[in-house]
């Protein structure tokens, strides 16, 4: 089997197992699965979703608008909520416990060096790496990169994730 013929047939399965899930639950099983995703729930298919809502939004089920708008609302409110937990707790816990997963303060001061210098990037296109995309929040909270930037990019990074997979979904869909 070829490389193309196993991507699509996994994309075809993938469209057929997702936008069984959207049919059946509508929209806010995709909403809360970007939340849990986005919050750092590791092993939900957030581009699955996104694909299968824009498979079955192209079929006429619901405006691809309102999917385009309620996944951004979904995945940024899952990374403000990761943000601000590491924001509050996560310096705290890794300052006291890290040296047990292996976190000292020369890497911590490192991370904070790099968030400084490269948040915005790592925010923006961290979403499209997994297990960046569920850990990001929590690593630029704890990171104390400033809510400004952080609300600014993650937005931003929303925007760009959701028309990509939802459209791909949708455009899938058209064809």
């Amino acid at each position: 089997m070829s490389v193309s013929s196993y991507f699509l047939s996994y994309l075809h399965a993938a469209v057929v197992s997702a936008s069984g899930v959207v049919d059946q639950y509508g929209l806010a099983i995709v909403v809360a699965g970007l939340f849990l995703e986005s919050a750092g729930v590791i092993f939900l298919p957030g581009e699955t979703l996104l694909i299968g809502a824009g498979f079955v939004a192209s079929q006429g089920a619901f405006n691809p608008l309102v999917l385009f708008a309620l996944g951004i609302i979904g995945t940024s409110a899952g990374w403000f909520t990761a943000y601000y937990i590491g924001y509050k707790v996560g310096i705290k816990w890794v300052k006291k416990h890290g040296r047990w997963i292996g976190i000292t303060a020369e890497r911590l001061n490192k991370t904070h060096t790099f968030m400084n210098k490269y948040g915005s990037i790592v925010v923006l296109f961290g979403r499209f790496i997994v297990p960046l995309r569920q850990l990001q929040g929590y690593i630029s909270g704890s990171a104390e990169t400033t809510l400004q930037d952080f609300y600014l990019w993650n937005i931003l990074g929303a925007v760009i994730w959701v028309a990509f997979w939802g459209g791909a979904g949708y455009f899938l869909g058209m064809l």
